[in-house]
């Protein structure tokens, strides 16, 4: 059987043809690719996803919390900030709208110092000045929780869980309803500029055979490869990648949770927190440290830092009780903590390029999907 994408064999098209050409090639098959594809697809009459990996969501997209964000501790006036508020709202209508499942259980924020009441003030009010007014403290609720140890704790009501991995199915039978196509197993090795848009040599992995894409529209989404494929873009190195790494634990203790536990974020995460998932299970993380390498093994070192850090809010946590469970990359880069949409265009191209793509990536999804197709509507 040949090796389908959406309604076309990628085998058909490498043997007879060197260089097929589109409208629009999306680079990436996760959250925020899809996300896109389903939003513009309908713009188009050719238009592709190249995705590496043999199915979506394989990286970033899929290896997190699933936590929606309120959108409570970015920046007023960063995408960050523009992006998840907006698309809390899209992403729960969404969710409702299509059946998928989720659930808005809150979450607290637990300061245990008085360093720490002091931010979870700043946290507060740079909440209510980014527009999110529904904070409050609340003493009441989290005092069930008798095993956690805080001095004060911010609730915020408008936070929650979703499955991401059904959510990302719903994106891409959107998109290839809209006649998309999806390449997997393919990796983009070059982007050579036209006087009228790109050649986009592809190396396909299942064929072990290299073919050319031609389009005017290039949307690069590509996650943790989002910076080099932005420096090939540019054909220079423009950006430099910050990976940081992320590790999480599942948790076999008898205490249970119905809302998501945070402590006072870090400098690179909103903090190791306690996550409930859609079956009531317990998992804490992720960690948070800088990596030059993308794998994605636990390590040893690390559990211990991990352990002290969780029994800060949870005192009588035992060791034995957390068991390995996933880890991830966040794609950031190493001159800010925001999102950053870079655009060149000309007369008769426009590459888009959607980079440190981090949390709040879930959450922000739809609200950056709707834009970019605003961009895209500007530009046909």
């Amino acid at each position: 059987m040949p090796y389908i994408v959406g309604n076309i064999a990628i085998a058909d098209i490498i043997f007879m043809m060197e260089k097929f050409k589109i409208d629009c090639l999306i680079i990436g098959g996760g959250v925020a690719g899809l996300a896109i594809g389903k939003s513009i697809g309908k713009h188009f009459k050719n238009i592709f996803l190249v995705e590496k990996n043999n199915y979506i969501g394989q990286e970033t997209s899929s290896r997190n919390s699933e936590v929606i964000h309120a959108g409570i501790y970015y920046k007023k006036d960063s995408l960050k900030s523009e992006f998840c508020i907006d698309g809390k709202i899209l992403l729960y209508e969404y969710l409702k709208k299509n059946r998928i499942p989720y659930n808005n259980c809150g979450k607290y924020i637990l300061a245990n110092t008085d360093e720490e009441i002091i931010k979870l003030q700043k946290i507060k009010e740079n909440a209510f000045e980014c527009g999110v007014d529904d904070l409050k403290y609340d003493d009441l609720s989290i005092k069930k929780y008798g095993f956690l140890n805080y001095k004060d704790a911010l609730f915020s009501p408008s936070s929650g869980i979703f499955d991401s991995h059904t959510y990302m199915n719903s994106l891409r039978n959107e998109f290839e309803q809209y006649g998309g196509s999806i390449l997997f197993g393919n990796k983009l090795l070059q982007i050579t500029k036209k006087a009228i848009g790109f050649d986009i040599l592809i190396f396909d992995k299942n064929s072990n055979q290299e073919f050319v894409i031609e389009t005017k529209y290039l949307i690069n989404a590509a996650g943790i490869d989002s910076v080099r494929i932005a420096n090939l873009i540019f054909g220079y190195e423009k950006y430099k990648n910050k990976f940081i790494k992320g590790e999480y634990y599942n948790y076999s203790g008898k205490e249970k949770l119905k809302h998501l536990i945070y402590p006072v974020p870090s400098k690179y995460s909103v903090g190791l927190h306690a996550t409930i998932d859609l079956g009531q299970g317990i998992r804490f993380g992720p960690s948070s440290y800088e990596v030059q390498e993308i794998e994605y093994k636990h390590s040893d070192k690390q559990k211990n830092k991990f352990y002290e850090v969780v029994k800060g809010y949870w005192p009588n946590i035992l060791k034995d009780e957390l068991t390995p469970s996933y880890t991830g990359i966040r794609p950031m880069l190493d001159d800010t903590d925001d999102f950053v949409i870079d655009i060149e265009k000309n007369e008769n191209s426009l590459s888009i390029n959607i980079l440190g793509y981090a949390s709040p990536g879930l959450t922000s999804s739809l609200a950056l999907s709707k834009n970019i197709e605003k961009r895209i509507l500007e530009n046909i």
